[in-house]
């Protein structure tokens, strides 16, 4: 990128089909979608919690860094790029509605949690495998304390947020391409990180998600 506009910030002194050629390459980089190249890749995958009317119950009452209602495991060697997230309260009783997604720099541990098969969003590799590790239905702490946190969106919202019946309720959405949560890269080459997706109310409540992202290896990423 950093060459392709150093042409054309010098097509001033280029003529004819040279000049062209530097000014429509930088347009071409300017509108090409990141996230849709990897899309065609096959490199972004999703998992979520709840199934078409059935949502997730969720054991949480306050929210816990040892308690991700959703987690994404990074193996050493691997790096994901978080792209989208979207959490639905289907029940929230009486209580104060509370999102945390955050990403850390160790392994939060597997306990009371249930595996999930990630699913790539490009039907070409619908038989593609993820190269990482995802976890849905928290059920208690997980085993390990996140280190090195790094907190990416954070909602606190009104208590009874499923019963507001005045205004929309909609979902709340986690898409830091569009300025909602900040980007981030998890992943290293010598050990777990994880991206966890923490989302409850004061007493017991019900919900659905869905997550993506993308999938890289350490060397693709990093080139090294």
């Amino acid at each position: 990128m950093t060459v392709i506009e150093h042409e054309v910030r010098n097509a001033a002194g280029m003529t004819g089909d040279a000049r062209t050629a530097a000014v429509s390459n930088q347009q071409s980089l300017i509108i090409g979608n990141e996230v849709r190249q990897w899309i065609k890749e096959g490199r972004v995958f999703q998992g979520g919690t709840g199934v078409l009317s059935t949502p997730e119950a969720e054991n949480a009452t306050a929210l816990t860094r040892q308690q991700p209602n959703f987690m994404v495991r990074v193996p050493a060697s691997m790096v994901i790029i978080p792209v989208f997230g979207l959490i639905a309260p289907e029940a929230t009783g009486a209580a104060v509605y509370e999102v945390l997604i955050s990403c850390c720099n160790n392994d939060p541990g597997t306990a009371n949690r249930t595996a999930i098969e990630p699913v790539n969003v490009n039907t070409r590799y619908s038989l593609a495998s993820s190269r990482v590790l995802a976890y849905k239905t928290d059920a208690g702490a997980s085993g390990t304390a996140p280190t090195g946190v790094a907190d990416l969106l954070r909602l606190y919202n009104q208590a009874d947020f499923d019963a507001i019946t005045g205004a929309p309720t909609p979902p709340t959405i986690y898409s830091p391409r569009h300025g909602l949560g900040q980007e981030c890269v998890i992943g290293n080459g010598s050990s777990v990180n994880a991206f966890m997706a923490h989302f409850n109310v004061g007493t017991s409540a019900t919900f659905f998600s869905i997550f993506t992202w993308a999938e890289f290896t350490y060397a693709e990423y990093y080139g090294a």
